[in-house]
């Protein structure tokens, strides 16, 4: 699965008024997929760029300890909505920017 598919069903997930039962899977797959991107580009990004790149890696981190966070809640409320959705758009956007390095 993509992080891109992964991304969206959380999003379907906490859009709906009750959640997916997939949802704790999206957040293990982004959970893992950011993990792994974290561990490769690490030591791979530029010199040039390298506090830009450092910076990102740490907001994909923030926001995967975010969704490890949520996946851990008992229920989904209105706050873990807001913090899934927040954290889905903030990954797809610092993946985006890690790709422009």
């Amino acid at each position: 699965m993509s992080i891109v598919y992964a991304l969206q069903g959380v999003l379907s997930g906490v859009g709906s008024s009750t959640p997916s039962p997939t949802l704790n899977e999206n957040l293990t797959q982004i959970i893992e997929i950011v993990s792994s991107i974290v561990a490769v580009c690490y030591d791979g990004i530029p010199a040039s760029q390298s506090q830009q790149g450092y910076d990102i890696l740490r907001e994909l981190s923030e926001h995967a300890n975010k969704f490890i966070e949520m996946r851990a809640l008992a229920e989904v409320t209105n706050e873990s909505r807001q913090v899934m959705t927040d954290s889905s758009f903030a990954i797809a956007n610092a993946m985006k920017m890690l790709h422009n390095l």
